[in-house]
């Protein structure tokens, strides 16, 4: 009998390491997995529309939908889950039934990135790690549930409701933005920034802490050590800095990755 060299590896390092082996329908994963289902945590990414494009290297693939004017997703992410899989199949038809609320709340920021291409991203990296979950047990539930926390945390109304509002000219304090956000979200929460080209630090994205039961919170272990977990996943800024004023930029359609010049 013969076997592929690629699953005698990975058997031997199963064996080795405790790691589990997945095969589906035919599909060993290109890598050995630790067991994905035993996360406990979340993070819902939200990131703002006006800053993303200051994080790109390349400026010139940046673009905002005119009809995007708020708090758009960038992924809801399971944390301690190793690698997730790549032999789960997402079609476009499975999201068919949430695609106009997916497209406005859920949408790419990339030129020439069907927004489809980018959900099945998302799916792949961390949806299906997500679906070890029943309520998240297919892309349409994984999809669902992203969208239906989206709009339970309603950031822009809980800012604009402190007098936080996006401008070019006035910059806010990190005990400021906290104290606008601690209503809806507690402590359970970090802050993203991203450097423009004038040095100042302009907010980009929102990342909160959830338990699997998609309820806010998450122990403190398990939030300090998600951040480690998730290294491997390119993030597009740094956590804000404490001792300056952050900007909360326009959206700026026609020079997207320059908001303020």
């Amino acid at each position: 009998m013969t076997y592929n060299k690629h699953i005698l590896w990975a058997f031997t390092a199963a064996l080795v390491t405790g790691w589990v082996l997945s095969y589906d329908e035919g599909c060993y994963y290109e890598t050995v997995m630790k067991h994905s289902c035993n996360w406990t945590c979340m993070l819902l990414t939200l990131q703002w529309p006006g800053s993303f494009c200051i994080g790109l290297t390349n400026k010139t693939i940046c673009k905002i939908p005119l009809t995007i004017q708020n708090w758009t997703i960038h992924g809801l992410w399971p944390t301690h889950t190793g690698l997730c899989c790549n032999c789960w199949p997402i079609f476009h038809s499975h999201l068919q039934e949430i695609e106009p609320e997916l497209t406005q709340l859920w949408p790419s920021l990339i030129k020439g990135k069907n927004f489809f291409n980018f959900w099945r991203e998302e799916w792949i990296k961390h949806g299906t790690c997500a679906g070890c979950d029943e309520a998240m047990g297919s892309p349409l539930l994984y999809f669902q549930t992203a969208v239906k926390l989206r709009k339970l945390f309603d950031i822009n109304s809980v800012l604009e409701s402190s007098g936080i509002k996006a401008s070019c000219e006035v910059s806010y304090k990190y005990d400021e933005i906290s104290r606008a956000l601690a209503s809806l979200l507690g402590d359970n929460y970090d802050l993203q920034c991203v450097t423009d080209s004038k040095g100042r630090e302009a907010w980009i994205q929102l990342k909160i802490h959830l338990s699997r039961n998609q309820t806010i919170g998450c122990p403190t272990e398990e939030r300090d050590e998600a951040f480690y977990k998730l290294a491997w996943y390119k993030s597009p800024g740094h956590p804000c800095p404490k001792n300056t004023t952050i900007f909360f930029v326009p959206i700026n359609y026609d020079n997207p990755h320059e908001p303020c010049n």
